[in-house]
C-alpha cells in the first residue's frame, strides 16, 4: 500500500486527537518500522489495519466508523495534495464516475507499482452506482471518500450503501 495513506493516518490521528494519541496508536502497533513512513513509499495494508485497530482500542471509536470518517478527511487532502486531478471534476457525480477510469490511472502513473481497488460506475437517469472491489478490507475509507466527495460539490442527493462483511467490496448508489 502506498506510503501517502500512512502519512495521511498519521497526520489524521493528530489532527482529530492529538499528536501524543498517534504516537501511542503507533507505539501500541508494533509495527517492525516503529511507524516510520514516507509518502512514496511501500507498506504492507496489515500495517494500516494494525493502526486503526489500535486506534479502535485506544478511543473506543469502532473502527470501520474510524475508517470512514478517515475517508472523509482524506478525500479532503486528495484536493490539496492533487489539485490538478481534483479541480478538472465540476460535479461529485462526475469525480466518482471517473475514479477508476482516470484517477486511478493516473495513480498508476504517479506510482507504477499501486494497485488501487476496481472502481466501477453505472449511471442511469434516476440513479448512479458505484462499485469498489479490493484485495484489502477497506471499503469502509471508500465510503468516507464518498461522502466528502459529496460534501465537497454540496451534493444532497440520498446515498446508500452496503458494504460487504470482509469489507473489500461496497456499492454506493447515489439517488434523487
Amino acid at each position: 500500500m502506498k506510503g501517502i495513506i500512512f502519512t495521511e493516518l498519521v497526520r489524521f490521528m493528530e489532527k482529530v486527537k492529538s499528536a501524543d494519541f498517534a504516537d501511542a496508536v503507533i507505539s501500541g502497533s508494533e509495527l517492525p518500522n516503529n511507524g516510520a513512513f514516507t509518502s512514496v513509499g511501500n507498506y504492507p495494508s496489515e500495517y494500516a489495519l494494525n493502526m486503526v485497530a489500535e486506534a479502535s482500542a485506544q478511543s473506543g471509536i469502532e473502527a470501520a466508523e474510524l475508517c470512514r470518517l478517515y475517508g472523509k478527511y482524506l478525500y479532503g487532502r486528495f484536493n490539496i495534495l492533487y489539485p490538478h486531478i481534483m479541480e478538472s471534476y465540476r460535479t461529485a457525480e462526475a469525480l466518482l464516475t471517473h475514479v477508476g477510469s482516470h484517477i486511478h490511472n493516473e495513480v498508476c502513473i504517479l506510482y507504477p507499482d499501486a494497485q488501487p481497488p476496481q472502481i466501477t460506475a453505472q449511471e442511469s437517469a434516476e440513479k448512479t452506482i458505484i462499485s469498489y472491489q479490493s484485495h484489502r478490507p477497506m471499503a469502509a475509507i471508500a465510503q468516507g471518500l464518498v461522502q466528502g466527495c459529496m460534501e465537497h460539490y454540496d451534493d444532497r442527493r440520498a446515498l446508500e450503501w452496503s458494504i460487504s462483511e470482509d469489507g473489500k467490496s461496497a456499492t454506493f448508489t447515489i439517488t434523487g
